[in-house]
């Protein structure tokens, strides 16, 4: 019998795929995640929520009363939202709308793995930039790639898994120099001092990506949201497949964002902890972290394998980025509580005598 792969895209032959291995440590900082679960008084407003509904129903194919409460959350017009089952599905969606075959994207390296992976199966050409050697983006470069013939550039701002980030002044002029199609994905943009959407008005050819799944703790619910013109929005939905969001998580997502004090306070709480383990991390001999906007901290060490074995078992996860490009030496850690991140200081000051 013949081969059934052979009948398989070699696009998606030839790509590895996105693994991640599961260990089961007590302190999970591993994933970016918030370490903040959504309060259980709300939860229960929620479920009876959730409960009032038929669930022998389908949902709308695209939720206005989501797609309203996200405009208004974020100040734009319902008109210029498109929502779906996590920001992971908003990128392909994207990128499916731009991408055939010899496309080219330029993608900032390293940074997320899915910008390429989806640009590769699609049949396109990644074009990686490379960051700047304290791992900042390179503006000249990403400029140039921009006007080289891409039809697209795909920014994480700010960076996973590195945590810099793009400033408006230096994005508005990349815009201004391209007729690519910009996306800015702002998974970690809660956690940095400025936000993309500011330029939507003056530019047709940025998209901006926001998730629920980080500062808002609202991970397992999966809800992504694609902000950008009419136009962009209306061609990017006749991708999207109808009915992806489910009806807990459209209510789930309507009530976190009629509650933006629990985000700002859980936010500031993340903040003053990412300045504490990074001024710790400073300190201690063989290394070296690196300045983040995110809720993540990159930091490198002489054996990352390893540190990531030690602190495992110890019951502390965190993540080994060292097959990402130029990260040989990579660990990244995400901020948790206080006493999660006493866990992780304390494990590596162990581990490093």
């Amino acid at each position: 019998m013949s081969d059934p792969k052979k009948h398989i895209r070699p696009e998606v032959r030839a790509i590895d795929g996105y693994h991640l291995t599961a260990y089961d440590c007590p302190v999970k900082l591993n994933q970016n995640e918030s370490p903040f679960d959504v309060p259980d008084e709300l939860k229960d407003v929620i479920l009876e929520k959730v409960r009032a509904q038929a669930w022998s129903r389908y949902p709308e194919p695209m939720p206005s009363d989501l797609v309203d409460a996200v405009a208004s959350f974020v100040g734009v017009q319902p008109e210029q939202v498109l929502v779906a089952n996590g920001s992971n599905s908003i990128v392909q969606h994207t990128l499916n709308a731009i991408v055939s075959k010899r496309v080219r994207v330029a993608i900032p390296s390293p940074s997320f793995s899915l910008y390429g992976q989806f640009t590769e199966i699609l049949g396109g050409d990644p074009v990686y930039v490379p960051l700047t050697n304290q791992y900042g983006y390179d503006i000249d470069a990403l400029t140039q790639a921009s006007t080289s013939g891409v039809s697209a550039v795909i920014i994480c701002s700010p960076n996973n898994p590195t945590g810099c980030d793009i400033s408006n002044e230096a994005l508005e002029d990349l815009l201004s120099a391209t007729n690519a199609i910009v996306i800015i994905d702002e998974a970690y943009a809660e956690f940095s001092d400025h936000t993309a959407l500011d330029l939507l008005a003056d530019h047709s050819n940025l998209i901006v990506l926001k998730t629920l799944s980080k500062a808002f703790g609202a991970a397992g619910i999966r809800i992504g949201c694609l902000i950008a013109s009419p136009d962009l929005v209306g061609q990017v939905h006749k991708i999207k497949l109808p009915f992806d969001i489910n009806l807990f998580s459209r209510i789930a997502a309507i009530e976190l964002l009629q509650h933006r004090g629990i985000i700002n306070q859980n936010v500031a709480y993340i903040l003053k902890e990412r300045d504490r383990v990074y001024d710790a991390l400073t300190e201690m001999d063989g290394v070296t972290p690196y300045p983040s906007k995110a809720n993540l901290i990159l930091f490198e060490v002489e054996d990352p394998g390893m540190v990531f074995e030690q602190l495992a078992e110890k019951g502390v996860l965190i993540r080994n980025v060292s097959k990402y490009p130029r990260l040989e030496k990579g660990l990244r850690v995400c901020i948790g509580t206080g006493q999660e991140n006493d866990a992780f200081l304390t494990g590596m000051r162990s581990i490093l005598e």
